[in-house]
């Protein structure tokens, strides 16, 4: 199973953000945002930075590393 689109959708909910949103914030489309939410694509290390600060998560988290 692919954490990393777990642990996204978890943060997502979390903080009470859309893909929408998170796309917006992080400069890219919702289309984008939902390959990352559904494993069907994981975001570059630059795109994951951005993720996490806007999630206020860290990257160990969201690849599955640590809970």
């Amino acid at each position: 199973m692919n954490k990393f689109k777990e642990r996204l959708n978890e943060a997502l909910n979390e903080n009470g953000i859309s893909q929408n949103a998170l796309a917006q914030k992080i400069f890219m489309s919702q289309g984008v945002v939902n390959n990352y939410c559904t494993g069907k694509r994981e975001p570059s290390l630059d795109v994951l930075i951005s993720i996490c600060k806007e999630l206020n998560v860290s990257a160990d988290f969201l690849l599955g590393l640590t809970d």
